[in-house]
């Protein structure tokens, strides 16, 4: 029996009790892929993540990503989350570099404000990785009616940024009246993917640019209430479906309202000739408990 020190906190939230939660266990060493998935299992949470020793010596860390379903790829909350609380632990200010499933992303962390605040820079830059399923599958899937998927412009497209999602765009009473059709969601398969994102422009709040929702029961997830991996791919949907001046552009992103744990993801993004050439994810993050996991 060992014992593992861990911390929990709501990411994407400048108070408890609102976001996403994530668990973090400080110090991996020992722990197996099988034993890092019952933990998270345990925990019960969107995800859960392990810190482990660097590979290259030059940066801070190794961090593993689990849902309850399986590891991830990378995730944003949970990156968010983790360099925060690495931070505080190690005292360690500035930029941190984490090793990741999908490459080394370099985390900016800022202790000093009222909430903690972190912003990773994503090494993999959105683009288009495949076909998305029939809007009538994706209708079906979420429990809305016919029509109410876009089919134009903003037609639904899975794009990733280091984990592929599945993009649709409704109305905004629509992205709120959502809801899992369970054999809807087995028709259009989720194989390639983590979820289905529906999105749509504004939100509760005055700055919201989206207000969005993120369905993945295959990864043990029905509903996240914040989901920054999907929030860094967004913009590559939203330039292959529009024109985006060049130039630097800020966008809110709010989730979570429907389950009751609202968020806010800041997105700042980089665009040159319609394209997408860089992509920022912050979010504050509050600690609420730490304690030991006996296994």
């Amino acid at each position: 029996m060992a014992l593992y020190e861990y911390e929990t906190l709501d990411v994407f939230t400048d108070r408890k009790f609102a976001g996403n939660q994530l668990a973090v266990i400080m110090d991996a060493r020992g722990l197996s892929s099988e034993d890092m998935l019952t933990i998270t299992r345990e925990f019960n949470y969107s995800e859960t993540t392990f810190i482990l020793p660097p590979e290259n010596p030059g940066n801070d860390a190794r961090v593993r990503i689990f849902t309850p379903g399986y590891e991830m790829p990378f995730a944003g909350h949970p990156t968010v989350g983790t360099a925060i609380a690495m931070a505080r632990a190690r005292k360690l200010s500035g930029e941190l570099k984490l090793e990741l499933n999908t490459g080394v992303f370099p985390v900016k962390v800022d202790l000093d404000r009222a909430a903690p605040y972190a912003e990773f820079q994503n090494p993999n830059l959105p683009a288009q990785t495949g076909e998305a399923p029939d809007a009538a599958l994706i209708e079906a899937a979420l429990s809305l009616p016919e029509g109410a998927v876009d089919t134009g412009d903003h037609r639904p497209r899975v794009v990733g940024a280091g984990a592929n999602f599945i993009y649709a765009r409704t109305g905004l009473e629509n992205v709120r009246r959502a809801k899992i059709n369970t054999a809807g969601f087995d028709a259009i398969g989720l194989e390639q993917t983590i979820g289905v994102l529906v999105y749509a422009e504004g939100g509760e709040a005055k700055d919201a640019t989206y207000h969005v929702r993120m369905f993945a029961p295959n990864a043990g997830i029905a509903e996240d209430p914040a989901t920054g991996g999907a929030a860094a791919a967004l913009p590559g949907q939203i330039a292959l479906s529009q024109r985006l001046a060049d130039g630097a552009h800020r966008w809110v992103i709010e989730q979570g309202f429907e389950l009751g744990r609202p968020s806010r993801i800041h997105a700042s993004v980089e665009t040159a000739a319609g394209a997408v050439k860089s992509v920022r994810i912050g979010g504050d993050a509050v600690r609420v408990m730490s304690g030991q996991l006996d296994f």
